[in-house]
């Protein structure tokens, strides 16, 4: 169970440390990823297409993902494991927090365990949604010796 354990929380630290190339190594490929209680989407994916997809809306944004009360259910090939999440996202002084339930499907393959599915049921949010859209213009827009003008660029686009 430790094993499911450092894999779950490997899949969180990923994020915040934006190490992108342990976070694809969690997963199988393809991975069924069900986010419809935030973004109404249902995707299976490359582990390579979700973590892109991660770096184009986090990269910018400090964050923090915090999994707790992990309720796992053990077979000798698969896994599920229910948690609780908190997910702190930032710009700036702007914020948008999830509260949430994750389950995640876990498969035994090759003696290595690895994420199958992804499930997210959102509880509640807090804050401005938008702060990755503003993250993803400053990065389409700022020029990488520009990055300390995102700042204003982002204090602009709050007012449109």
């Amino acid at each position: 169970m430790d094993e499911i354990r450092n894999l779950i929380f490997k899949f969180a630290n990923s994020f915040d440390l934006k190490e992108w190339d342990a976070l694809k190594s969690v997963f199988l490929d393809p991975i069924v990823c069900d986010y419809t209680s935030l973004r109404q989407t249902l995707e299976t994916l490359t582990p390579e297409e979700y973590v892109n997809k991660r770096i184009k809306s986090l990269d910018k944004l400090k964050t923090q993902h915090i999994f707790s009360n992990l309720e796992i259910t053990l077979t000798e090939e698969q896994a599920t494991c229910r948690c609780s999440a908190i997910i702190f996202r930032c710009l700036e002084t702007d914020y948008f927090n999830t509260h949430a339930i994750y389950e995640f499907t876990l498969h035994h393959i090759n003696n290595v365990w690895r994420i199958g599915k992804i499930k997210q049921q959102v509880l509640w949010n807090e804050g401005n949604p938008a702060i990755s859209t503003y993250a993803k213009v400053i990065l389409y827009f700022m020029p990488t010796s520009h990055k300390t003008r995102s700042i204003s660029v982002f204090k602009l686009l709050k007012q449109l």
